[in-house]
């Protein structure tokens, strides 16, 4: 019989309608019952409508099952769960590719999004990192080949690390970039050097919190004013060694909380070997602190950024001053040996930086700074006050909850503790009372036993006096009777 054939089962259900079966349901499908097969058909794997159909099928047709032949009703239940495959819980039907018969003008979504995208500008916020002397003013000027930050150095060195943000508005086309250079004066200026990042964390750091706090408003959403800091350019000084350690300890703390491009400063005072030297010894000391860097650590397209990746840490220079070579304008230095070209590959890496500033991922430091480094501070401040790890990190109704009922716990205790403290302040006039009558008492027995002495005293002093008096007047009046008795 070929219904108690474990085989002829497995060859009729290896097809594309059941995925699999199990080892343990080919013999349950192997016993002497057709209708307990169906049962175990209908229960365990044909449980869609269009499936049950073909069951109810089977039900009504005449199958002899000691004919070897295909069975119909499951060519029909493989051709309708191919139509309408039963998905499951949390799955979604792969899309079906339909053609339109007629021009439905699809092909304007990309212009609209580009057009939205112009409404509003675009903000790019950069922090400028370096100890002072390494060109960094000269070098944003060339960067955006205008006057940006000449305002913003101070006169005069700083005792302490200052923040000084300054934004401008960039126009290209139709395209407006709000620029904010962010400059660190001060940094790396003093003696002691270790507390010199501790203002630069703490900035970065209150641009996350306000960003977070425009967030939690429950109002209309709007777009969010964005003063975060979407990338920080760390120059480093081009000693040909390796890096300081308080590079080393800043490169670890910012490259934690913002994208960090490395870029070697006044490259124009280097060899070509000595530039390839030290870039090596700076890739070195990045990898053994383990000092994550953009774009190597962050973006996702690196095969289209290989052409930049290569030219990590950037050897830069900068110059504000016009030149003419060969006939056509330039920007550089003039040496007595020669120009050294601004925008010149062979002489240092700055239209790569440009290019990966502005051509290539200007787009995707913003969204790494909100999907990566932004996501980070808020999870870490979300979990750091005992947040279940059932709470979804995003579920800022919960935040809500957890303040509303801080707030009216905060409430009763203090309201208890006005209570206790009425209470003690009541049980203390009491005490007092009964201690200021107990004290009057006393007082008052002192008193009397004082009087009572004194009287006892006078008592005895009156008593006195009487006896002297009495014994004086025995003694008169025997010296009158015996007066008497002599004249008779």
């Amino acid at each position: 019989m070929l219904l108690n054939d474990a085989a002829y089962w497995q060859q009729l259900f290896q097809n594309d309608t059941i995925l699999s079966v199990t080892q343990w349901l080919v013999p349950m499908l192997t016993g002497n019952a057709l209708t307990g097969k169906l049962r175990c058909l209908n229960n365990m794997y044909f449980s869609s409508p269009s499936v049950q159909n073909a069951v109810g099928k089977l039900h009504s047709s005449e199958w002899c099952p000691t004919v070897p032949k295909p069975c119909p009703f499951l060519k029909f239940a493989r051709h309708q769960r191919g139509t309408h495959p039963d998905l499951g819980p949390w799955r979604s039907a792969p899309p079906q590719q339909a053609t339109p018969s007629t021009k439905l003008g699809m092909d304007a979504l990309p212009l609209q999004s580009v057009q939205k995208a112009n409404r509003q500008p675009f903000r790019l916020n950069v922090m400028v990192v370096g100890e002072s002397g390494l060109g960094k003013t000269t070098f944003m000027n060339t960067l955006f080949n205008t006057d940006l930050v000449s305002e913003i150095v101070p006169e005069e060195p700083t005792k302490t690390v200052k923040i000084s943000p300054i934004t401008y508005e960039l126009i290209e086309g139709k395209t407006t970039l709000q620029l904010t250079i962010i400059d660190t004066p001060g940094f790396g200026d003093r003696l002691d050097r270790s507390e010199d990042i501790n203002p630069l964390v703490r900035y970065i750091e209150n641009q996350y919190q306000a960003y977070w706090d425009a967030e939690k408003i429950s109002s209309i959403r709007k777009p969010t004013f964005d003063t975060r800091v979407h990338v920080c350019l760390y120059f480093i000084s081009p000693s040909g060694h390796s890096l300081k350690a308080h590079d080393v300890l800043a490169l670890q703390e910012l490259s934690s909380r913002v994208n960090v491009i490395p870029i070697i400063a006044k490259a124009d005072t280097m060899t070509q070997r000595e530039k390839k030297l030290f870039k090596q010894t700076i890739l070195q000391d990045l990898s053994l602190h383990a000092i994550p860097i953009y774009p190597t650590a962050y973006s996702e397209h690196h095969e289209t950024l290989e052409h930049l990746e290569q030219h990590i840490p950037f050897t830069v220079i900068g110059s504000e001053v016009g030149l003419q070579k060969d006939e056509k304008p330039i920007r550089g230095r003039q040496y007595d040996w020669g120009i050294v070209e601004v925008e010149n590959e062979n002489h240092c890496d700055f239209i790569h930086l440009r290019e990966i500033l502005f051509i290539t991922c200007l787009a995707e430091l913003v969204e790494i700074t909100h999907t990566r480094h932004y996501h980070d501070y808020r999870a870490s401040h979300l979990r750091k006050d005992g947040r279940p790890p059932s709470i979804l990190e995003c579920d800022e109704e919960y935040d809500r909850r957890i303040e509303d009922a801080r707030k009216s716990i905060s409430e009763r205790l203090q309201r208890k503790d006005e209570e206790i403290r009425q209470n003690f302040v009541q049980l203390a006039r009491h005490q007092e009372l009964a201690l200021r009558k107990k004290e009057e008492k006393v007082c008052m027995s002192h008193r009397f036993s004082f009087q009572h002495k004194e009287l006892m005293e006078d008592i005895e002093r009156e008593k006195a006096s009487l006896a002297s008096e009495e014994e004086a007047f025995l003694q008169t009046l025997e010296s009158r009777q015996s007066v008497k008795a002599g004249k008779r």
